[in-house]
């Protein structure tokens, strides 16, 4: 066996053992190095082929429509000659003699007038119809003759004449014209319907004192009134009245 070009044979007679060690230490490098790459390539790995698949191809049977047959084409139709109109010889004119008919005249039927006796006319009798009597209608009596303006006037004053001693009798004198010793006098107009209700009521001429004023006032409103007069006029009516107050007793 050579190993690195090196032939086995006996050593040389006559050399040194540093010579032959150093040869011993080359031989077992160069065996440790042939043993590594025995192994190395027993280890690298091989390639592997390749199978290759055959490829299938599919296979799609698929059913065709039948072909249309052609249509026949139409067969032209034979011409057939128009009709020969055959002239016939015109027929003979045959004139017949007109035949005259006796009508005999129609026989007038007689009238026979029959007589009917006459009657006279029917005439309806009168039907006398009972009198309706005609109601009566009452008469108005005549109206009043109006109450001449001093007449009233007269009636106006009578009615005051009657309220007078009603609002003194209603009337109340303050106490502070009592102490005071004063008095005055105040206006009042007041409204009354015909039957003797007030309306209403207000201070038409003033007093220099006010508690003379609400007195008079109060004295009006606090009465109750008769009735209008008899031939006094029937509607609302308004008066005026002086109320004298005196707070020493006069």
């Amino acid at each position: 066996m050579s190993v690195l070009g090196w032939s086995g044979g006996a050593p040389r007679a006559g050399g040194d053992d540093e010579g032959s060690r150093v040869f011993g230490y080359a031989l077992a490098a160069a065996f440790v190095l042939e043993v590594g790459l025995v192994a190395l390539a027993a280890l690298w790995p091989q390639s592997v082929p390749r199978t290759v698949r055959p490829s299938s191809i599919a296979v799609q049977m698929v059913t065709l429509p039948r072909p249309v047959p052609p249509r026949p084409k139409p067969r032209p139709r034979p011409m057939v000659p128009p009709p020969v109109a055959h002239k016939m010889p015109p027929k003979p004119i045959v004139t017949k003699a007109p035949v005259h008919e006796v009508v005999p005249p129609p026989v007038k039927p007689k009238l026979i007038r029959k007589t009917l006796p006459v009657v006279p006319p029917h005439r309806p009798q009168p039907v006398a119809r009972p009198h309706k009597a005609v109601p009566v209608k009452p008469r108005k009596p005549a109206p009043a003759p109006s109450p001449s303006p001093q007449l009233i006037a007269s009636l106006m004053s009578r009615y005051v004449g009657l309220v007078r001693p009603m609002i003194q009798g209603h009337l109340r004198v303050p106490a502070m014209l009592k102490a005071m010793g004063l008095s005055g006098h105040s206006t009042i107009e007041f409204r009354l319907s015909p039957g003797g209700r007030l309306l209403w009521a207000k201070v038409l001429v003033p007093s220099r004192i006010r508690a003379v004023n609400g007195a008079a006032l109060a004295a009006v409103e606090r009465g109750h009134y008769p009735p209008f007069l008899k031939r006094m006029p029937k509607r609302d009516t308004t008066f005026e009245i002086t109320v004298h107050i005196s707070g020493d007793g006069s």
